[in-house]
């Protein structure tokens, strides 16, 4: 019996430190002290947490820019627009709130669906204004997949990417206990589909 409990202790500590090393190796964290741009990313529930993060490094004179990108998702009603603003209004609107001056906000044009969709439209962008480096602000779990897709669609362009996540790290569903929680697996396990399926498809 001594066995069998020491045994289930060994694989349960063993499959801990695996599920909570999975979790930190999503996380990333690339700094550049000054970049042409800061790029936002969207489709998150911490969509805000993002762009809070961004006005603040824009604040701090770390990028000349904010980049914004539209998923074609609407918030809840706003008093200063009198309606349902899209998650790129508010952010504007909040930015601006918080001191960010609106002609260092820019929306990027089209609307995207994935994160290589908002890398696509960064390269278009960065060819068309000479942007040599920028700065993606992005969720913790989402940073290893949005890093990798940004440097491999501007691999040839000679930009310098760094990725910053939201500060601070883990607010949502800690590495600890993830594993624990149906919004865990959607995280950090999703996040590894998405990955792989990333590395297939765009290699």
């Amino acid at each position: 019996m001594r066995i069998v409990v020491l045994a289930v202790l060994v694989v349960g500590s063993v499959g801990w430190a695996l599920a909570w090393a999975a979790a930190r190796a999503l996380v990333v964290y690339v700094r550049l002290q000054h970049a042409d741009v800061i790029l936002v990313m969207a489709g998150a529930p911490v969509y805000f947490e993002r762009v809070a993060h961004a006005g603040r490094l824009f604040l701090d004179g770390r990028a000349d820019k904010v980049l914004l990108t539209n998923d074609g998702t609407r918030g809840s009603w706003s008093r200063t627009l009198q309606r349902n603003p899209l998650l790129y209004e508010r952010a504007i609107l909040r930015m601006t709130q918080a001191g960010v001056p609106p002609a260092s906000i820019e929306l990027l044009p089209g609307r995207i669906s994935s994160t290589f969709d908002e890398a696509a439209l960064m390269r278009e962008y960065a060819r068309t204004h000479a942007v040599k480096s920028l700065i993606v602000v992005t969720s913790d779990y989402h940073t290893r997949r949005a890093l990798w897709a940004l440097r491999r669609v501007l691999r040839d362009t000679g930009v310098e990417v760094g990725i910053e996540p939201v500060v601070p790290l883990f607010s949502s569903v800690s590495p600890r206990t993830w594993w624990l929680h149906a919004r865990g697996w959607q995280m950090v396990f999703g996040e590894y589909v998405k990955l792989a399926y990333y590395r297939l498809r765009y290699s």
